[in-house]
């Protein structure tokens, strides 16, 4: 509920609360971690005893990893405006569709109160989401995407992130994460992203607010 301040001067401010701390914020979290999840589960795949099935199905994989990175930088490129504001600056629906092509779905949904058009775009088991206010831009993210990387955040790493950490910092010493999460709401940046690591599937997940950390929670990690 927002809560009234009076100034020394007799003017009355509403101070509402922060948006990382709504419920509708945290919805729209869990629903990226399980897609995460089920992506991961989805993945395993047997190995061919045959060696000329194990080069084939290796040229493949190297395909469809080509082709999961060029997503990715679409996805990347894509601009998120303020939901506050129309999506101001916010990559525009044509530009959007031009760069990732017709979306597999499409609904409406209620954000704060502003009515946003939900799209979705899905390849190779990799789903991206964008939500569009007056055309643009005001949200995205994306789920499934595992990126090859050795397993380096361990439990140990995990529990020396510091609060406040920038988002800069982490990609740094762990990488791209496999799922992501932008929006911006009056002016402040939310940022979920969610590392899948390690042979065992442990995820670690870290949301940020204007750049700096303020939360992180794993599951499954070990040294």
């Amino acid at each position: 509920m927002a809560k009234k301040i009076k100034d020394e001067n007799g003017n009355v401010y509403v101070k509402k609360k922060p948006f990382y701390k709504k419920i509708w914020f945290w919805v729209l979290v869990v629903i990226v971690v399980i897609g995460a999840g089920g992506a991961l589960g989805g993945g395993n795949s047997k190995s061919s005893s045959s060696s000329s099935a194990t080069s084939s199905k290796s040229k493949s994989n190297d395909k469809t990893i080509s082709k999961d990175a060029e997503f990715r930088k679409k996805f990347d490129a894509i601009t998120v405006g303020d939901l506050m504001s129309h999506g101001d600056g916010g990559t525009t629906l044509s530009d959007v569709e031009n760069s990732l092509g017709k979306p597999s779905t499409t609904s409406t949904t209620d954000v704060e109160g502003v009515k946003v058009k939900d799209y979705i775009w899905t390849k190779n088991g990799v789903s991206i989401t964008i939500q569009f206010n007056d055309d643009k831009t005001v949200s995205k993210s994306i789920n499934g995407f595992k990126f090859t990387r050795e397993p380096k955040m361990n439990l140990d790493g995990f529990n020396n992130i510091a609060d406040g950490s920038t988002y800069n910092d982490i990609v740094s010493k762990f990488g791209e994460p496999d799922g992501l999460t932008e929006m911006v709401i009056s002016g402040e940046k939310s940022v979920t992203a969610i590392w899948i690591t390690g042979t065992k599937g442990g995820t670690v997940t870290l949301q940020f607010s204007n750049d700096s950390l303020t939360s992180k929670t794993q599951s499954g990690l070990k040294n």
